[in-house]
């Protein structure tokens, strides 16, 4: 069990020269799986640097496509994401243009006022698709993105349309109906996708796992291994999860795992907090499990170790961490930045950028993508040069600076970090834009504990820096993450930042109002209505 910046990787390593060096296993008896290509790599070239040994290290994917060609299924091409993708893409918008009750199924399931505006003219047979609406095209765009999700995840847990529909019937609850409704739009959709793979005799990547558990319990494919090794544990899925107990089941192994639970983060991707939590009771089976705790970071100092580990550990089913720094330095690593417009908290950026060092490295991080707008939308001097995710301050060309999401930062570090979007709202930090429920029924449970993914990726934003991390705090509409660094953790960082009132019920901002018909009369109203109606009178 690992914090931030305590040397994941390097305990595997450390952990394989050990087995090398007392003559415990054979090079060919290793296995290491990671999550993604680029740490898999790393994890080779670390360990073949260290040892001299070359270990099979590589993804899931890999190994579960090594999996299927190694039995019946060999020659079997992988179909390319982006092929599938487009011909979703393609059934959805010919369906939009020339099927009426597909057409007007789509803008039910879009916001009311979408609906209303064109339920009426979508029935006649010679109604144009809306292509100028800019509305129209976002969420026709987010309902076919959904779609592609909620097919994939159907892959990953082998599930098709029927049993989706079961599932339905039984755990749907209170959104059955529009689950219903859902499944009818992509039912279309889903046939395009596995014709894609069945024409082609292919292997998708989301099935890929499923395939291979099925030749691991058939014993069309079988394992030597003795010592498999799991970096990034808190990622793992429940089909992952099954893949790997297929292997023990068939030839018996010591399993060697590395993770933080406080960075668990992709439930949208399928991960299950609760493979790392309950990583005792899952392998019982298998004999004694023992827990150590990496607690030594090299990262960051003190002040973030102390604000960062009493945020996350607000919720109590988290394990209880207290990592310490090798960097003793007592000036305090956390700064908050205030601005009641996106102008002002442009202009507080670049006068920060303008006191760190010309060769500083700066991360900028944001909740979504259309966060870095902060940046380019409000840059209107020229100040900035943005080529993707690189950018360039004019004033200090030298200043290596790059804007990503916090959840593509998790695992890097930069000397200085921007927290970008420190505010309420459905696309703030946290995030209360809604899940489809009918994705709901395919991830994992939702965590009783309010937000505690959220907090956990905000967890993983505040632990990026090595020496100062900004929250630009929008001071109309605070997060209310913000709140409780405000009022419970770190209050000094906020010299010269007030906060508005905050809503008693949902923890949003509360902004003062004038009564529609008496200027006089003022109160507070809740920034999150109409989810929250909360209201106070002030006179």
């Amino acid at each position: 069990l690992a914090g931030a910046g305590t040397g994941k990787t390097t305990t595997i390593v450390g952990y394989i020269a050990w087995l090398l060096n007392t003559g415990k296993a054979q090079p060919n008896e290793i296995l290491v799986l990671s999550f993604t290509r680029k740490s898999a790599d790393e994890m080779s070239a670390r360990i073949q640097a260290q040892t001299g040994a070359a270990i099979r290290a590589c993804t899931f994917h890999s190994l579960g496509l090594e999996i299927c060609r190694s039995s019946t299924i060999a020659n079997r091409p992988i179909i390319d994401e982006n092929v599938a993708n487009k011909a979703i893409k393609a059934v959805f918008d010919q369906l939009l243009a020339t099927s009426i009750p597909y057409r007007l199924l789509a803008f039910k399931l879009m916001p009311k006022h979408l609906g209303e505006k064109y339920a009426a003219a979508a029935r006649l047979e010679n109604f144009r698709l809306p292509v100028k609406d800019y509305d129209f095209n976002q969420y026709a765009q987010h309902l076919v993105d959904t779609a592609k999700t909620i097919i994939q995840q159907m892959r990953s847990n082998n599930i098709n349309v029927d049993g989706m529909r079961a599932l339905n019937r039984r755990y749907g609850g209170k959104h059955t109906g529009r689950n219903a409704e859902m499944l009818d739009l992509i039912e279309p959709l889903y046939r395009a996708y596995a014709e894609c793979f069945r024409a082609n005799n292919g292997i998708d990547f989301p099935g890929m796992i499923v395939d291979a558990i099925q030749c691991v319990k058939t014993g069309k494919y079988r394992h030597e291994y003795r010592y498999v090794l799991i970096d990034e544990y808190q990622d793992m899925s429940r089909p992952r999860y099954a893949l790997i107990r297929a292997l023990r089941e068939q030839r018996d192994f010591s399993l060697f795992c590395v993770g933080d639970d406080w960075q668990s983060i992709y439930r949208f991707a399928g991960s299950d907090i609760g493979l790392i939590l309950d990583f005792d009771k899952l392998w019982e089976q298998w004999g004694e499990t023992r827990m150590f705790q990496i607690t030594t970071t090299r990262r960051f100092r003190t002040s973030l170790i102390e604000a960062s580990g009493d945020f996350v550990m607000a919720d109590p089913s988290l394990y209880v961490k207290h990592l310490h720094s090798t960097n003793e330095k007592k000036d305090y690593s956390l700064k908050a930045l205030g601005g009641k417009t996106p102008e002002e908290r442009f202009t507080v950026i670049v006068e920060q950028l303008r006191k760190l060092p010309k060769k500083a490295s700066v991360l900028l991080l944001g909740r979504y993508r259309s966060d870095l707008n902060l940046i380019t939308g409000q840059d209107r001097e020229g100040l900035f040069r943005c080529d993707g995710n690189s950018i360039t301050f004019l004033e200090k060309p030298e200043m290596t600076i790059e804007f990503m999401t916090a959840h593509k930062s998790k695992g890097l570090q930069r000397d200085f970090v921007f927290l970008l979007c420190c505010s309420g709202g459905l696309k703030g930090f946290p995030s209360t834009i809604p899940e489809e429920p009918l994705l709901g029924l395919l991830l994992p449970e939702v965590e009783r504990y309010p937000h505690a993914e959220e907090r956990r990726l905000f967890y993983v934003a505040m632990t990026r820096c090595k020496k100062k991390m900004f929250f630009v705090v929008d001071q109309t509409r605070p997060s209310r993450f913000i709140y409780e660094l405000h009022d419970r953790i770190c209050p000094n960082i906020f010299r010269g930042v007030s906060l508005p009132p905050q809503c008693p019920m949902c923890g949003s901002a509360l902004t003062e109002r004038h009564t529609r018909n008496n200027p006089n009369s003022t109160f507070y109203g809740c920034t999150g209505y109409p989810f929250c109606t909360y209201v106070k009178h002030i006179r």
